[in-house]
């Protein structure tokens, strides 16, 4: 008959403490009383720090930090958006998770939602300018978050943000089907007054063939221009249905090229 062998035993940190507890039990048997004391006092220090150790290494820090180097300006500089990074136990209540952007002709507060967890998560934030008009150009940025698990903690980071122009591009839900079997779409720019207005471009697939048209510079004054933008495909007439649109749009600023796009599902229907 085969000797079966004895199975291995892990012991663990508070079993460990157990048997020294015994161990030094019996040493101490033959000493006196504030011995014996002494030795039980020092074994239960060692199970608190040994608990506080655990509970350490699984307490989730709090952070807040503004990891974007530049901040989108909207058309009519009413706002600016740019992203922060945060870090929060998801059990804490939310007190104040705020951003404000100062520049010299203008300020803003706006408040941001934390993903909370125990790694960085990004969180876009969009301040609103609450006293004059956002500008391109340098800015002031400063991301507080506070939370509450029994006293309250708070987190605060600050940063130079460079606002770069922003151009919207908003293309229409239906595309309508010409005789001659290209398509008419309209298409809505908006770009800054400190932008020159570049044109651009839509491109529409409807599963069999593709296309592109493109259209002018719209004037860049904050305000929302429309344009009727043909396409036209050479592998083929367009068809009624379902179609793939991207509308993109450019503008400059002080040399620098920005574009903005916009891609959604559209319908090719009959004119």
């Amino acid at each position: 008959m085969g000797i079966r062998s004895r199975p291995e035993r892990r012991t663990t940190r508070v079993e460990g403490i157990v048997e020294a507890v015994r161990f030094m039990e019996v040493v101490a048997m033959g000493s006196n009383v504030v011995v014996r004391r002494l030795v039980i006092t020092g074994v239960v220090g060692l199970l608190v720090a040994g608990g506080a150790q655990v509970a350490s290494a699984h307490r989730t820090p709090l952070s807040v930090e503004i990891v974007s180097e530049q901040a989108s300006l909207a058309p009519d500089g009413g706002s600016m958006t740019f992203y922060l990074s945060t870090v929060c136990d998801g059990g804490w209540t939310i007190v104040e998770a705020r951003v404000t952007v100062t520049q010299p002709q203008a300020s803003g507060t706006g408040s941001f939602t934390p993903n909370c967890g125990r790694i960085p998560y990004n969180v876009l934030a969009t301040v609103p300018a609450t006293s004059g008009t956002f500008q391109t150009g340098p800015a002031e940025a400063t991301a507080v978050l506070v939370v509450q698990q029994g006293p309250t903690k708070r987190a605060q980071d600050s940063a130079t943000l460079r606002v770069r122009p922003d151009v919207s591009v908003v293309l229409a839900d239906q595309a309508v089907l010409e005789g001659d079997g290209a398509v008419r779409i309209d298409v809505t720019v908006t770009c800054p007054m400190t932008a020159v207005g570049k044109g651009g471009y839509v491109r529409i697939y409807d599963g069999v063939v593709a296309g592109t048209g493109t259209f002018g510079p719209t004037p860049c004054d904050a305000l929302p221009h429309t344009l009727s933008v043909r396409v036209a495909s050479s592998e083929g007439p367009f068809r009624v249905g379902t179609a793939e649109a991207l509308g993109s749009a450019s503008i400059t600023e002080g040399g620098d090229w920005f574009t903005g796009s916009d891609l959604r599902t559209i319908q090719i229907v009959q004119a």
